[in-house]
C-alpha cells in the first residue's frame, strides 16, 4: 500500500469505529430507542461519516487489489469480479419479481393502486425506502456496480 492509501485507510477505519462506538453508547449505556429521534445531534454526523467511510474503504481496497493484480501481470478484472458484478443485479430482480406478483398496493388499510401503478408504488416505497434507507443494500450494490464499470473502462483504456 502506498502512504496516502494507508492514511485514507486509517481515516476510514476511525470513521467506522467512531460511529460504532457512538451507536453502542447510545443504545447500551443511554438506552436510547432506535427511532427517528436516534439520529440527532452527533449521531447524525457520525452516521454520514460512517457511510462515506464504508464506501471509501470499499473503493480503496478494490483499487489496491486491482493495482496489485496489474503489477503481478494478471488482468486486474478477474472472473470473480465479473461474477460479483452479475450477481449484484439479483436483489433488483428479486424485488421486481416479488412486487410484480402483488395485485394491489395497500396503504393505511386502503387500496391505493392496482396493476402497473401498484407495481411502481411497491418499487418506490418498498425499494427506495426499505432497501436504501432502512437496510442500505441498494446503495452498496449500486456503488459496487459503478466502481466495477469505472475500473473496467480504465483497464480497457490502459490495454489500448
Amino acid at each position: 500500500m502506498k502512504k496516502y492509501e494507508k492514511v485514507l485507510l486509517g481515516i476510514f477505519v476511525i470513521g467506522i469505529i467512531a460511529f460504532i462506538a457512538d451507536f453502542l453508547i447510545e443504545v447500551c449505556a443511554a438506552g436510547t430507542e432506535l427511532d427517528y429521534h436516534f439520529f440527532g445531534g452527533i449521531t447524525k454526523l457520525l452516521s454520514a461519516l460512517f457511510m462515506i467511510s464504508v464506501f471509501g474503504l470499499m473503493a480503496l481496497l478494490v483499487s489496491v487489489r486491482l493495482r496489485k493484480r496489474a503489477e503481478a501481470g494478471e488482468p486486474p478484472i478477474s472472473r470473480i469480479y465479473k461474477i460479483s458484478f452479475i450477481l449484484s443485479f439479483v436483489p433488483f430482480l428479486a424485488m421486481a419479481v416479488y412486487f410484480a406478483m402483488q395485485d394491489e398496493f395497500v396503504f393505511m388499510g386502503e387500496t391505493v393502486a392496482v396493476g402497473a401503478r401498484a407495481f411502481w408504488d411497491h418499487m418506490i416505497i418498498g425499494g427506495v425506502v426499505v432497501f436504501s434507507i432502512i437496510v442500505p443494500v441498494f446503495p452498496v450494490i449500486i456503488f459496487w456496480q459503478l466502481l466495477y464499470i469505472v475500473k473496467r473502462i480504465k483497464y480497457r483504456n490502459l490495454m489500448k
